[in-house]
């Protein structure tokens, strides 16, 4: 994987925690493997990556941790997303959407992904 990719990853990675978090509590492995079956093995995050993401949203009060007993004797750490952490998450998405309607705006892939979805279009009919 490319240094460009792992920049890109990592900058993504906060959002997609928070996003994950937002639908159930959860706990990194979890986390980790949610985001690689979702991307459809496109994304991918080293646990110990992940944890200092889930660090820092813990220190930021947007998230928090609870351990729960799994099994007989084994914990498990889960984090859930606290209120603060929701509205957060509302930001940084409003903020994704308006920067990548902006990027799309001016790589002009909304025209790209038009001409492509005419071109399946005629290739299916033929």
């Amino acid at each position: 994987m490319s240094q460009n990719q792992e920049n890109f990853k990592r900058g993504c990675a906060e959002v997609l925690a928070l996003y994950l978090l937002s639908k159930e509590d959860m706990y990194g492995y979890q986390i980790t493997q949610l985001m690689e079956e979702k991307s459809g093995g496109r994304f991918t995050m080293l646990e110990g990556t992940l944890y200092l993401i889930l660090y820092k949203l813990v220190d930021a009060g947007y998230i928090k941790s609870y351990t729960k007993l799994v099994g007989k004797k084994r914990t498990r750490k889960y984090y859930h997303l606290e209120d603060k952490g929701r509205e957060y998450l509302d930001e940084i998405l409003n903020e994704y959407d308006e920067i990548t309607l902006g990027i799309s705006l001016i790589l002009d892939r909304n025209s790209h992904s038009k001409l492509r979805a005419i071109e399946n279009n005629k290739v299916s009919n033929d």
